[in-house]
């Protein structure tokens, strides 16, 4: 608020002023200066003496300061004296200093930086012209004014609530609240506690205007704030798109900042010599399948794998759980994620691509045992299902008063009272015998397999045939844009198309033509897969009880993963399966009985074949133009 002006003291009478022992001093520019005791030449330091008026005599009068008392020490004396000790009849104030990030409050290598200070400075003189004294200070030192919810502010607003304040202090109104909201808030606050809010920068008070000026400085820091969130967020949006890495680069690489030939600063990524050769080498032993996660970070910290140190934390070994999220991360093979989005990076790939998706499959396949970080004490943990509430079944180990151990599996939701499952234990050696029992009531037959691969095989060439007219498009397509390609040569070798038509033209007929190549590939690719994949199903569905058998643990847990998501034990110790792809199709009893039916079928159409003819003839020749395989035998 605004202070009335001092009025200045009234002229005294030279004649009254000796009466009193005091001469006025008069300024060569016609003007009078504070009186003084007559015949004593006052120091600056001495400004604030008390002046003890002695008895009046018949001579001149003289004062004499007493020797007891010490000289006094003013504010303009010592800036620092209202903080510390303010004086006893000034005007309690606080303030209120706050800086945005802990990098600003650390600039210099000091513990405050130089924004603090700066406020701090900026405060102290804005109390010695209110004439008060600040009695507490408070410093959010790398606090965001997006939220209220800062420890410094709150305390600030329970200490005015405790104490009587006039005042309280900041250097910029932005400083106390970048949200309009929240500046109304606090504003409220400290009004209820009778405290004055004053800017040291801003002319604002409790008057109308001063009040208007305050809701006007409060709305442009919350469009500052706003505004520059949205533009930070923009660049950091388009150095994506760009291939730009924003933030710190994970585990293997360095952030280096460069000067180019111009003297600009350019921030780049760089492999960390150190690091990244044990960050590849943990990509590709995992790829191997060979090694759990909690080996990996056993290994690799074994070999001195060590975060990177910072000013704050020292290098320490890796968690767990940041190996598996070093394993998931897109960034070693070359992309850059940024709000959901990939983008191709412009930092060195650690890793080939294909070692990277290899990872993933590994991974994949651990999480659907159950097996990412735990060390399992039995094969078919985490395949097999409590058939009653559908929980897993848990390995626990009993043991009797004469110190034998038996072992069961039991259900983990009844385990944990998670469920109101009432299923008994069940020793370990039936669930593995009643695993191994269904595998030999699933094998198939080798005529049930020639039947399985006849009948599939021929559904893949009915395929390929409805295909056909898509794929003579292609051919007819491809033929067309290579003809193209050379007319357009030899047009340029006649100087008929100048150099930039040829290149744009090429470019063209290049792309469509790499298109119209990679759908034909894939179009005869995709079903040789398809075939492969199918034979082998087979091969190992008609030998499935036998390789189990011969399996050790290992491999039995492998086998189930190939065959099972989830293998369900009921009370009566009858087993519901949950097959993985292919075999919840091969191992279809309808499916199956519709191959026996082809193969019937098959065997008819190529006997009386043989009968008309007087000689051996395929299926694919019995039936003309239809183009039938003849079934594929075993592999």
């Amino acid at each position: 608020m605004a202070w009335p002006p001092l009025k200045p003291p009234g002229r005294m009478n030279p004649a009254s002023l000796a009466m009193r022992g005091v001469v006025a001093q008069t300024s060569p520019l016609g003007g009078q200066h504070a009186p003084r005791p007559s015949g004593l030449a006052l120091q600056p330091s001495q400004a604030a003496l008390t002046i003890n008026t002695p008895p009046i005599n018949s001579g001149s009068a003289r004062v004499e300061p007493r020797e007891s008392e010490p000289p006094m020490t003013t504010i303009a004396d010592d800036p620092a004296a209202s903080l510390i000790d303010p004086p006893k009849t000034a005007a309690a104030a606080v303030s209120y200093l706050r800086v945005s990030t802990r990098e600003q409050a650390e600039k210099g290598g000091t513990d405050e930086g130089f924004s603090i200070p700066a406020q701090r400075e900026a405060t102290r003189r804005k109390a010695e012209q209110l004439g008060a004294g600040i009695v507490e200070e408070f410093v959010d030192a790398g606090a965001s004014a997006k939220s209220s919810d800062r420890p410094e502010l709150m305390r600030m607003i329970q200490y005015v609530k405790a104490n009587k304040v006039a005042y309280c202090i900041v250097h910029k109104v932005d400083r106390l609240a970048r949200n309009r909201a929240d500046d109304v808030s606090i504003h409220l606050a400290l009004q209820q506690c009778g405290v004055m809010l004053v800017s040291a920068s801003e002319n604002i008070d409790e008057t109308p205007s001063g009040m208007l000026l305050h809701g006007i400085m409060s709305t442009i820091a919350e469009f500052y704030s706003r505004n520059l969130a949205t533009e930070v967020a923009k660049g950091m949006n388009q150095k994506a798109i760009g291939g730009g890495t924003n933030g710190r680069a994970p585990i293997g690489y360095l952030n280096v900042r460069k000067r180019d030939e111009l003297g600009r600063e350019v921030r780049t990524i760089e492999l960390d010599p150190k690091r990244a050769p044990m960050i590849e080498w943990a990509f590709k032993a995992y790829a191997s399948g060979n090694w759990s996660v909690s080996q990996l970070h056993d290994e690799l910290t074994s070999r001195g794998l060590r975060s990177l140190p910072t000013p704050k934390r020292p290098a320490k070994p890796l968690a767990v759980s940041t190996i598996h999220r070093l394993l998931t991360n897109p960034y070693y093979k070359g992309d850059v994620i940024y709000r959901g989005t990939r983008y191709k990076g412009n930092h060195p790939a650690l890793v080939p691509a294909e070692v990277w998706y290899q990872v993933q499959s590994v991974l994949t396949a651990h999480q659907c045992a159950v097996e990412a970080t735990q060390v399992h004490g039995h094969y078919l943990k985490g395949t097999i299902h409590c058939g009653q509430c559908g929980s897993r079944l848990i390995v626990s180990n009993a043991k009797n008063r004469h110190g034998n151990v038996y072992c069961y599996f039991v259900c983990s939701g009844r385990h944990s009272k998670r469920t109101d499952c009432t299923r008994q234990a069940m020793l370990i050696e039936d669930v593995e015998k009643l695993i191994e029992d269904y595998y030999t009531r699933v094998q198939i037959t080798p005529a049930q397999q020639d039947a399985l691969a006849g009948m599939l095989h021929h559904e893949f060439d009915r395929l390929m045939a409805a295909e056909t007219e898509e794929l003579e498009r292609l051919t007819t397509n491809r033929d067309r844009l290579e003809g193209e390609q050379d007319r357009l040569m030899q047009a340029h070798y006649a100087d008929a198309i100048p150099l930039s038509v040829l290149k744009r033209e090429q470019d063209r007929i290049v792309a469509e033509l790499d298109q119209v190549t990679r759908r034909i590939d894939a179009h005869f690719g995709d079903y040789a897969d398809a075939r492969a994949h199918l034979d082998d199903a087979l091969g190992l569905l008609a030998n499935c009880a036998d390789i189990y058998t011969r399996c050790d643990d290992t491999n039995r847990r492998l086998c189930n993963q190939a065959f099972f998501t989830k293998v369900f034990i009921d009370e009566d110790n009858e087993l519901r399966v949950e097959h993985n792809r292919p075999f919840e199709m091969l191992l279809d009893p309808q499916v199956n009985a519709n191959a026996l039916t082809w193969a019937a079928d098959a065997n008819k159409a190529r006997t009386s074949t043989n009968v008309s003819v007087g000689k051996g003839s395929s299926l694919v020749r019995a039936v003309g133009a239809e183009g039938l395989e003849p079934p594929t035998s075993c592999l």
